[in-house]
């Protein structure tokens, strides 16, 4: 999400966010696997762990300040971000990391995002639900582009963090669709993507349907 700080920024159906959100469990409990990590591997856990409680705590802050028009940010920080977040400590836990999170809701060690969620904040409830929705989208653009930079760098020996983060893509993907769709009914325009480098990959995406992620 390095670049989301200078990015310029009718709810779905409740079916359609279930599948979209209640099925991306990601953790995994299999016994700890070797060699052990490098530094470049090490940064790359740490750094998802917090990005993914940034997410979780960012939409159920906009919806809080939304009030109980935009349930596609509770229903998608409690049935998927909480539950990528806790896949990310399963990882730091197997392979003996110390979790980088504050335990508290909205900080974070890194300082980077946390001045990356104060400006996501400010620009999702300062301004209409269109906005907002537009934030949300863009945070799930931002995580494709992330994860699939930190998979390219992780050794394909260790399976279980690359699975991890293809559950992660999966969720995002769906997530990503969930917002659009809201967007598109409130604009009555088809949406452009925000992330100029993944707009093929976005094409693909919104092109096709929802996706049972780890089914």
């Amino acid at each position: 999400m390095k670049n989301l700080i200078t990015t310029v920024f009718s709810v779905c159906a409740t079916s359609l966010l279930l599948t979209a959100c209640g099925s991306d469990s990601v953790t995994d409990n299999s016994p700890l696997v070797t060699p052990n990590l490098n530094d470049t591997e090490i940064s790359s856990l740490l750094f998802m762990r917090e990005e993914e409680e940034l997410a979780r705590d960012l939409y159920l802050d906009i919806y809080e300040a939304k009030g109980s028009r935009l349930t596609t940010f509770k229903t998608i920080s409690d049935n998927a971000e909480t539950k990528h977040a806790d896949a990310m400590l399963s990882l730091l836990t197997k392979y003996g990391i110390d979790d980088p999170s504050t335990g508290a809701r909205n900080t974070y060690t890194s300082t980077e995002l946390q001045d990356l969620y104060d400006s996501l904040l400010s620009d999702a409830i300062g301004s209409d639900d269109l906005a907002a929705l537009r934030v949300g989208a863009l945070v799930e653009e931002e995580d494709i582009f992330d994860i699939n930079t930190h998979k390219d760098n992780i050794s394909t020996e260790h399976t279980d963090i690359i699975a991890t983060y293809d559950k992660l893509l999966c969720g995002s993907r769906n997530h990503l669709r969930a917002f659009v769709k809201e967007i598109e009914l409130i604009s009555g325009s088809t949406y452009v993507t925000q992330v100029p480098a993944l707009d093929t990959e976005v094409r693909a995406i919104l092109s096709t349907p929802q996706e049972r992620c780890g089914n």
